[in-house]
């Protein structure tokens, strides 16, 4: 009964923790173009996080690179529900977004088609917005708030 026991609680360890290596991998993968850190920041702590790892918050210049940090996200346990920080804002000039690493315009979007209108300076990609229906579970979409608000974020190597 005792080795039975044994046994027993010696799967549940190497079960558990099997999970919990896969879900931990995009976090801690030194040989990942993109971490996704596993705590909630606003977008200026983020950015200083990234910068501290020796990363800058994540930058979008296409639909395959928005696959590509969409894929790292859902590699987390975070991809259901929850939104991310990227670089990209229009702190500087209203209305007119860059990407804060290098100061360029953004020249690809993919904001949601329920974006117009909203507050805020700071774009991060969600497939849910609080309080509204789910979008496609496939759809990252972009969406702005305010840059003091708590979310999760993507840092990218340089």
């Amino acid at each position: 009964m005792k080795s039975q026991i044994t046994w027993l609680l010696a799967g549940l360890v190497l079960t558990l923790g099997h999970d919990t290596t896969q879900k931990m991998r995009a976090e801690c993968d030194s040989t990942s173009k993109y971490v996704v850190p596993n705590f909630k920041s606003n977008w200026y702590k983020a950015m200083e996080y990234c910068h501290y790892l020796g990363m800058k918050l994540v930058t979008v210049a296409n639909g395959d690179e928005q696959m590509a940090i969409v894929g790292s996200i859902e590699d987390t346990d975070k991809a259901n529900g929850t939104s991310f920080w990227t670089g990209g804002n229009d702190l500087g000039d209203s209305g007119n977004y860059h990407w804060y690493s290098t100061g360029t315009r953004i020249m690809w979007f993919n904001w949601s088609e329920d974006q117009y209108g909203r507050s805020g300076s700071c774009i991060y990609l969600a497939t849910r917005r609080d309080g509204e229906a789910d979008l496609d579970s496939n759809e990252w979409m972009w969406f702005t708030s305010f840059c003091s608000e708590a979310k999760y974020f993507v840092c990218e190597r340089i």
